[in-house]
């Protein structure tokens, strides 16, 4: 594994100065940086084939270039000159460090030629003592160096040659992650990215995407170290040469991912901490500055409380252009202006979609624990359960990570997708509560549709399917749909004598077919459902939508049928209408009937006789 240190402390206070004695490299590039005699950007230098430092500036208007250079660090490397002390940026700087989560580093007291009074740099180091006693950097070495004399250098070098040793890795989220930290075009090769890998691996060839945007981008290059390679992995600093893009699609703040793991985002909801000395509160609203991995952007604030120092609290951030942020993500909050670092933050949902009344309550609720946040969204999402490989992408974590967490919060994970007994549960109760209603309502219907079931529940088809399947013990399928088992359709004293009444009436009314409104004008609805009762006794027919007929009748058309077709070949509208003493309005769907279930076959205008006649 290749490691990152990235230096840290106020202007002038010998960092590239430093940088250069530990490796030989100044990395003051740019010509601006030569005349200033001052870091405005990142500058990278190699300690050894494995240890990257990335020289950041200190001056308090590139705060920015900072963040994004130490937010993918292994190693703090804090510079305090001896002759200044401890100043606004080395404790800026050092917040910064601490919010971000880096977990060690060394401590270098530069500039010591300058200080002649040896007590001076011992109450210096008493201070850097009494500023570091609760943060990251308690137990580490403070060396005192000069680049000048020599003093110190090797010293340093062999320290973080030490702590290189026992880096404490971040779990690989099973997916190849490059925050962009720099970008330029090389002759002959086009658009080139550097950035550290902070998880999974890419190999030359590969496509890769670039988000914002979620552009589409292959691989034809990649180095490490200055070194040509077909592969970088977790951990690597790597310089990757991309096809089929252009410098405008390329910047520091993009990120260049695996397909389908990442999307741009405009808003987020993150678990705010402001630090303990700042002046600043955060109020509903409010415009800051984020710096999120290598970017940074205006967002505003939106929450119900305002936070003061040293107090935490949900906050949903609406931004200002769209970025790449992942699930977990620490990154640093900082006002608008003047531009100070207010506090830390750390991604809750990185793209949230409840809608807008909803949205406060999911903001106010999320939980910082990422198993406990888990569960929150799976139960969001119980009416349309996903499957662990898509929760994996969604919370952009490996799917061995998401079965630890399943684990331990009693999770269900069964026919493809993930839920908890509790939804399973409730999802039972939804679809109990809509038959009951239905057969309240439908008292004389037999079932209800799949697919109405579907529409009045909103569950997913798996979803309904499984539950459906699940509750077999008490559910029934009837024609297509479902009913509760302890439903059966019993007509009253008045509707069954409504029911003899109507099928006399329909059996008196032959060939005309009458309506249910034909029937009976005042009730038509629950005529209707009567009517449906005699169909499926098999006492009448629907012979047409909405029309009528008694089966003892359609026995008697069979019979005709068969009598006219023994004298002659063919039967016309004109010759059915004389035998069913009917108009056309009603000849022309009994005859399509017929058509239907093969008593006549059409022939041009005319029918002969069919397969069923007889």
């Amino acid at each position: 594994m290749q490691i990152v240190v990235g230096t840290a402390g106020h202007i002038d206070h010998g960092k590239t100065a430093l940088v250069k004695a530990l490796t030989g490299t100044d990395t003051d590039r740019l010509a601006e940086e030569k005349a200033r005699g001052m870091t405005i950007d990142l500058g990278f230098a190699y300690l050894d084939q494995s240890i990257t430092i990335i020289d950041v500036p200190g001056h308090e208007k590139f705060i920015r270039n900072m963040v994004a250079g130490v937010s993918t660090i292994h190693i703090a490397l804090l510079v305090i000159a001896a002759d200044d002390g401890i100043m606004p940026q080395t404790k800026e700087h050092l917040h910064i460090l601490q919010l971000l989560g880096v977990k060690q580093g060394v401590i270098a007291l530069t500039k010591t030629d300058l200080a002649d009074d040896i007590d001076w740099i011992d109450l210096v180091e008493l201070e850097i003592q009494d500023l570091i006693v609760d943060t990251f950097l308690k137990d580490a070495p403070i060396i005192r160096t000069s680049v000048e004399t020599g003093e110190g250098i090797d010293t340093l070098k062999q320290a973080i040659l030490s702590q290189s040793k026992n880096i404490e890795t971040e779990l690989d989220r099973g997916f190849f992650h490059l925050p962009v930290d720099r970008v330029f075009s090389k002759t002959g090769f086009g658009s080139v990215v550097t950035g550290t890998v902070l998880s999974g691996k890419v190999k030359d060839g590969q496509e890769l995407e670039i988000i914002p945007g979620n552009q589409k981008a292959k691989v034809r290059g990649l180095q490490t170290h200055g070194t040509e390679t077909l592969s970088v992995k977790m951990g690597d600093r790597a310089a990757i040469n991309l096809a089929g893009t252009n410098l405008d699609d390329l910047y520091r703040g993009a990120v260049i991912a695996d397909p389908r793991w990442m999307k741009s985002t405009e808003k987020l909801i993150a678990h705010v901490t402001l630090i303990e000395d700042t002046r600043w509160k955060l109020k509903n609203r409010q415009r800051v500055h984020l710096h999120i991995g290598t970017t940074e952007v205006v967002a505003r604030a939106v929450m119900q409380k305002s936070l003061e120092a040293g107090q935490s609290g949900n906050v949903l951030f609406l931004m200002e252009k769209p970025i790449a942020a992942l699930m977990n993500e620490r990154f640093i909050l900082r006002s608008l202006s003047p531009m100070e670092t207010m506090g830390g933050c750390a991604v809750l949902d990185s793209n949230p979609v409840p809608i807008r009344k909803e949205l406060k309550l999911w903001t106010e609720t999320l939980k910082v624990n990422p198993s406990e946040r888990f569960i929150q969204f799976v139960n969001q999402n119980w009416k349309s359960p996903k499957s662990l490989g898509n929760w994996a992408r969604q919370f952009q974590t490996t799917e061995n990570q998401l079965k630890i967490w399943i684990k331990s919060e009693k999770i269900l994970n069964e026919k493809g997708f993930l839920f908890t007994s509790e939804k399973r549960k409730e999802a039972q109760k939804n679809i109990r509560e809509v038959l009951s209603q239905f057969h309240e309502y439908n008292p004389y219907k037999k079932s209800l549709a799949q697919e109405r079931l579907k529409d009045a529940t909103r569950f997913s088809t798996n979803w309904l399917a499984y539950i459906l399947d699940y509750m077999c013990d008490e559910l029934i399928n009837v024609e297509v749909g479902f009913a509760l088992k302890s439903h059966s359709v019993v007509l009253s004293d008045s509707d069954a004598s409504l029911a003899k009444l109507l099928e006399a009436s329909v059996k008196q009314a032959e060939y005309t077919m009458p309506s249910a409104k034909d029937l009976s004008s005042e009730d038509p609805k629950n005529t209707l459902e009567i009517l449906h009762i005699l169909k499926r006794e098999g006492k009448i027919v629907e012979a047409g939508r909405g029309m009528w007929i008694h089966g003892d009748v359609l026995n008697k058309l069979n019979n005709e049928l068969c009598l006219f077709f023994a004298t002659k070949p063919q039967l016309n509208v004109s010759d059915f209408k004389t035998m069913t003493g009917t108009t056309r309005k009603s000849a022309i769907p009994l005859l399509e009937y017929c058509d239907k279930h093969n008593l006549t076959e059409r022939v041009g205008d005319s029918r002969i006789k069919g397969e069923n006649c007889g």
